[in-house]
């Protein structure tokens, strides 16, 4: 593993909380929501729409209680315990088919995209692409 994964790790972790946080508030209290309308990007009809919960629950909430649980296993302590290699590599599985679904809802479904939503995508797949990669440079395959 190289020596800035964790670190790089931890810092993802801690954008996409304070970026699934501010969602979360804005899922609540939409008119605290910065972010421009037209045609094609408008957050608040994403942000607002049937698709914005799961199961009665804001797909924002799911989001800052995932980086939540990343944060606390991307700590530096948390790497030295070899078994949560593999509960983050699941951990950002889940994440990636959450993206997948999402970003299909959007296109799909909405037919708007979220800026902010989009941040929180990118921050899962760059997670996902450093945590996979530091794992099958360490493995022994």
């Amino acid at each position: 593993m190289t020596k800035r994964v964790p670190l790089l790790s931890l810092l993802l972790s801690i954008a996409g909380l304070l970026t699934s946080a501010y969602l979360t508030y804005t899922h609540f209290d939409a008119s605290a929501l910065v972010c421009s309308a037209d045609a094609v990007i408008d957050c608040e009809t994403v942000t607002t729409s049937e698709q914005s919960e799961l199961l009665g629950i804001p797909v924002a909430f799911l989001g800052l209680a995932f980086f939540a649980f990343l944060t606390v296993i991307c700590l530096p302590f948390a790497w030295r315990v070899d078994a949560l290699k593999w509960v983050r590599l699941a951990a950002v599985g889940i994440g990636v088919l959450m993206v997948v679904y999402l970003v299909a809802a959007e296109f799909l479904i909405i037919g708007k995209i979220c800026l902010w939503c989009t941040v929180v995508h990118v921050i899962t797949l760059a997670l996902a692409y450093l945590l996979v990669s530091a794992s099958l440079r360490t493995s022994n395959l």
